[in-house]
Order: structure tokens, then C-alpha cells, then sequence
């Protein structure tokens, strides 16, 4: 997903016991875009709230405040309780206030290649002809190269220590405060075939021609060198050797009890979260420094490939305009079921004391 062009502050809050005096020893990391104060955003938190809130620090004028704020919350996600508080004493504040200014510095860095890729360079067509390398994108391309090797092999532990949370997980939906297993039930959908076979020509007054679409893959040359199965042989086979997962909306209800094995395979699950999303954002920014060095060309020798331009799209049916215009048929063909799911979602933070 591309990075939100979005500015703004991000503040530090806490809050205070009117009775007591009592300062909580909890922080909420949370942003205002440039389109709000942050005096506002206070007032929304101190509505319905029985204790005060008060800032503690700010960092005004991020380029990019929406990538900061979750930067933030990964790097410290060992002090993350829930939502966007985390447990943090007065000089850990002060360490992570720092952390931000430094990652806004560098995002003023990295600006002009990120809006230049994002802002001209993702919507131009390409001129056919490919750029040669030169020490600058080889460079890139080996760092490209090297993060992506180490994204699959963090892909794959964390699928494995999943796998290692279900084969805990047994009979129940749910580990306290640690997973939970989350069901999306099968939904009709628009049967579209029957539709088209019991009513051909409203079928064909309702397929409707498409603009054609911009196409702007970006591929590299050299990724099969990224590959688990070749930098990592034993990983890939660990991963390979995953046992299936399978759920049952019969199991949602039960909660499995925490024990400290658990909470240690979490603690460790959460490393492993850090590390990648940090090196998705790494990769992320050069990935953007690449681009720019492309330009508008298609690509650059033996280093990647980035053809854009547009293609022409067949004339596709509306179902929303069918939807509009014959309610009641539409309703008729809801007749397609969709599959339902079940995805396991580990907590990003600890809302527990470790036993």
C-alpha cells in the first residue's frame, strides 16, 4: 500500500485522576492532519472520558504523519497495551519523542522522491525505451534485493509461529488477550450467470463500456534471487510443512486460558511483527529512490521493469445499475453464496502482566 501524502502533528497524552491527582502511566501516540488542531483532537479524547487529559509533547509539521504514527507504534509495540496506548514512563516518552523527530527528518529526506514517484512518475505513461544502470540503481537494486530476502524469511516465521498459536489453540476461537479467530459468514452475492441467462437482452443493455484501465506493474529483474527456497532452504521446507489451518464457528465462543508459554510465543510473535513491518517501510522508500532514478522510462537494464500505459477493458455488466434501476429483480438473483472465512489475528499489543 503506498504511502498517504498526508501532513500533519503527532501528539503525546496522558492522562490525570481529578480526585486523586494521579498521573496515569499510560501514553496514547496519536495524529491530527493538517486539517484539524490539536487542541480539537484533545477534546474529542476528554468527552465522556472520567479522568483529565493533558499533552506531553508534540511533533508538528510531519510530511507523512499517518506512516509515523504507525512506525512509531511498531518500534515499540514490547510497550504497546492496546489501541494507541502504550506504557511508558517520563523518560521513555522523551526517547520515543525523539524517535519522531528523527523519522520526520528523515521523511523531509525522503520527500521529493516519494511525491515525485507517487505524484507524476505512478501516472505518466512510459516512453518505451529502458534507462542504463548506473552505480546508483545497481546499489539500490542490491539493497531492494537483500530486504526482500529478509521479508520472506520473516513472512514465513511469522506464518510458523501462527501455525504454533493453532496448534495451541485447539477447541476454542480464542487465546485471552493473545488471538482471537475471526469469522466472516458467507453472504449471497449477485449471481451474475443466471442473471445473464434468464434475461439476455437486459443483460446486454446493461453491459456497459470501460475506460481503459493504467497499468503500472513495477517488476524486478533479478527477485527469483529473493526467493526463501534458495536463500533459505530449511525455512522454506518448515514453512512448507505448516499444517493447514481449520476452524468451525462452533469453536468461536471458547477461550483458551493464557499460560507463559503463551505469553512468551506472543512476546516473540511481536518481534517478529517489528522487524518485518520496519523492513516493509525500508523497502518501501527505496523502492521510491528506484522509481524516480526510472523516470519516465520503462525500466533500467538488468535491474526492473516498469511499463506503463493504458490497455483497453471489455465492456463489463452493472450490477449496481441493475441494482438502481430493478430493485426487486436484483434482489431475486442474491443468490450466489460467497465462501465464508476465518482469519487468525494475534493482539499487536499486551493488554496483560506477564505471569
Amino acid at each position: 500500500m503506498a504511502i498517504k501524502l498526508t501532513p500533519g502533528n503527532i501528539y503525546f497524552i496522558r492522562d490525570i485522576d481529578y480526585l486523586t491527582g494521579e498521573i496515569g502511566k499510560y501514553v496514547k501516540i496519536g495524529i491530527v492532519t493538517n486539517e484539524r488542531k490539536t487542541e480539537d483532537r484533545l477534546k474529542d479524547h476528554q468527552t465522556g472520558n472520567p479522568r483529565g487529559i493533558y499533552p506531553v509533547a508534540e511533533v508538528k509539521d510531519v510530511p507523512f504523519v499517518e506512516r509515523l504514527e504507525t512506525q512509531l507504534h511498531y518500534e515499540y509495540n514490547h510497550k504497546w497495551i492496546t489501541g494507541e496506548w502504550f506504557l511508558l514512563d517520563d523518560a521513555e516518552v522523551k526517547l520515543v519523542v525523539c524517535r519522531a523527530e528523527e523519522l520526520k527528518t528523515q521523511q523531509l529526506s525522503d520527500q521529493p522522491f516519494i511525491e515525485h514517484a507517487l505524484l507524476k512518475l505512478h501516472k505518466a505513461v512510459s516512453n518505451g525505451k529502458l534507462k542504463k544502470a548506473n552505480e546508483s540503481a545497481k546499489k539500490l537494486e542490491t539493497d531492494i534485493l537483500h530486504l526482500k530476502s529478509e521479508l520472506n524469511k520473516l513472512d514465513a516465521r511469522i506464518e510458523i509461529s501462527k501455525n504454533a498459536f493453532y496448534q495451541h489453540l485447539g477447541a476454542h476461537g480464542s487465546i485471552d488477550k493473545i488471538l482471537k479467530i475471526k469469522h466472516t459468514p458467507s453472504t449471497l452475492k449477485f449471481n451474475e450467470a443466471e442473471f445473464a441467462a434468464a434475461h439476455p437482452k437486459l443483460f446486454a443493455q446493461l453491459t456497459i463500456p470501460r475506460d481503459p484501465a493504467f497499468k503500472h506493474t513495477f517488476n524486478y529483474t533479478n527477485i527469483s534471487s529473493t526467493s526463501l527456497k534458495n536463500t533459505d532452504p530449511t525455512l522454506h521446507a518448515n514453512k512448507a510443512a505448516i499444517t493447514k489451518a481449520t476452524y468451525s464457528t462452533v469453536q468461536l465462543a471458547g477461550i483458551q486460558d493464557r499460560t507463559v508459554d503463551l505469553e512468551r510465543m506472543h512476546a516473540e510473535h511481536l518481534i517478529l511483527l517489528r522487524e518485518a513491518k520496519l523492513k516493509e517501510y525500508a523497502l518501501e522508500m527505496l523502492e521510491y529512490r528506484l522509481q524516480h532514478l526510472v523516470g519516465t522510462y520503462d525500466g533500467i537494464e538488468g535491474i526492473c521493469l516498469w511499463k506503463r500505459h493504458y490497455t483497453d477493458q471489455p465492456a463489463a455488466f452493472s450490477a449496481a445499475a441493475l441494482k438502481l434501476k430493478h430493485p426487486k429483480l436484483y434482489e431475486k438473483f442474491l443468490t450466489k453464496p460467497s465462501t465464508e472465512s476465518f482469519t487468525m489475528e494475534v493482539e499487536k499489543g499486551r493488554a496483560y502482566l506477564p505471569q
